[in-house]
């Protein structure tokens, strides 16, 4: 069991540096105006033209093709829910890479989350 948590923790970690690779190709584009279709076609051609974009998508296949290796080796009903810890990964990884606050709430249920990765561990 736990060899499967730290296969799913490292396509979390692939999954999430994906994300935040997106999330920082998205911030360096111009806003779009979501009114004007020229203006959203203007934003992707930028977003698309970025590396960062295509070395996230390179990363959420890397946790794609790990998690499948997690998924060949034990049952889905167990798998799945341990996927929950993107929550857990995406909230350390937005606070300390991109600057986003940790509240109260996000805390709170980030912990609450992190009860039930454990009690399905546990199973």
């Amino acid at each position: 069991m736990i060899k499967i948590f730290f296969l799913i923790l490292l396509a979390e970690i692939w999954g999430i540096t994906g994300q935040i690779l997106y999330k920082k190709s998205a911030n360096s584009a111009e806003m779009p105006d979501l009114r004007s279709i020229r203006s959203y076609f203007k934003f992707m051609k930028s977003v698309f033209s970025m590396p960062a974009l295509w070395l996230g998508f390179a990363c959420i296949f890397m946790g794609l093709v790990t998690f499948l290796f997690a998924l060949a080796q034990t049952d889905l009903s167990i798998a799945f829910p341990i996927d929950s810890m993107q929550y857990i990964v995406a909230l350390v990884a937005s606070h300390f890479f991109l600057g986003e606050k940790i509240t109260k709430y996000k805390l709170a249920g980030t912990l609450l989350v992190m009860a039930g990765v454990l009690l399905v561990a546990m199973s």
